[in-house]
């Protein structure tokens, strides 16, 4: 069974990080740290202070450290390479280390799709994976399996999850009760003479209609957002490097994705900071310190889900025992 150790106390993060890495990576190597660096008006995306303490102890044990991302699917800065880069640079990221965007790729085969994976993820010598645990609307919630999911591909395997999650009608069923038009997150779904009309170019693809609708008169194009998810993030963390760490902050617990370009209310108070070589038993463990109502409330669907599915397409499972530090 997995061990996952627990900090909540900021001051000692640098600290018991710096030990947990010691017993973990070999001395004088370089590492990569997977991280989301969040959009620029997100005031709950990370900050390099937030980071630094990582930096720091990474230094601390010889490691040359290196933060990297890749490219957004949607209308962002961070949808080219040098428009993330630009942000990473005003953010500050660039002052504490060196930081890559990337587009580089290898083609993986999924159940579903042929994902392509960021080259330097599966190519990297050491890896550190940083998440944030905070609400999602697609996937109930976002951790380090989101961090792969979609950080760890390119826009094109993005857009392919994303479009693969979006319903198709089926009218011989529905019962014109609008359920999916009242809980579309971005009212994609308006309702014309007692049946849904979708506009597909304003959904999101993430399938809370097909899982909600009790006729199951939509259905995905291809599968449920968090199935496509599962694949995508296990496209990476089957071919990762065998030093492959995670670190999850969970603080700042928002609704929403950093990927919003705005602050978003907070859905719980900060817990602290969780430590792993699992990244299913890690998000796992997340949901249960905050509680997966809290999730499920927010935005109507079993935040468990994409963990199931990460179970199917990975070795890793959900079963943890916790080690307070």
């Amino acid at each position: 069974m997995t061990t996952i150790k627990y900090l909540q106390d900021k001051i000692k993060l640098e600290s018991v990080s710096l030990n947990i890495f010691k017993s973990f990576y070999p001395e004088n190597q370089d590492i990569l740290i997977k991280i989301h660096f969040g959009e620029p008006h997100n005031t709950n995306a990370f900050t390099p202070e937030d980071i630094s303490p990582i930096i720091s102890a990474l230094r601390s044990h010889g490691l040359r450290p290196t933060l990297i991302d890749t490219p957004v699917a949607y209308d962002s800065l961070r949808h080219t390479v040098a428009g993330y880069k630009q942000v990473v640079h005003e953010k500050g990221f660039d002052k504490i280390a060196p930081c890559i965007i990337s587009d580089r790729f290898i083609e993986i085969k999924t159940k579903d799709f042929t994902a392509k994976v960021c080259k330097e993820l599966v190519e990297a010598q050491n890896l550190l994976v940083i998440s944030h645990f905070k609400g999602h609307a697609c996937c109930g919630f976002g951790g380090a399996i989101k961090n792969f999911g979609m950080g760890g591909l390119m826009i094109e395997s993005k857009q392919t999850i994303h479009d693969g999650s979006k319903p198709v009608f089926h009218p011989e069923t529905c019962t014109g009760c609008g359920t999916c038009a009242r809980l579309c997150p971005n009212h994609a779904i308006i309702m014309v003479d007692n049946h849904p009309v979708v506009n597909l170019e304003a959904c999101l693809g993430c399938s809370l209609c097909e899982l909600n609708c009790p006729t199951k008169s939509l259905v995905p194009t291809t599968a449920i957002f968090d199935d496509l998810l599962a694949q995508g993030a296990a496209a990476c963390i089957n071919n990762l490097p065998k030093k492959s760490y995670y670190l999850t902050f969970v603080n700042k617990i928002a609704r929403e994705c950093d990927c919003w370009d705005k602050t978003w209310d907070i859905l719980a108070p900060d817990k602290g900071f969780l430590f792993s070589d699992n990244p299913i038993a890690i998000d796992q463990a997340c949901l249960d310190l905050i509680g997966a109502d809290v999730f499920q409330k927010a935005h109507h669907r079993d935040p468990h889900s994409q963990l199931k599915y990460a179970q199917e397409y990975t070795k890793f499972t959900t079963e943890y025992k916790l080690e307070n530090l």
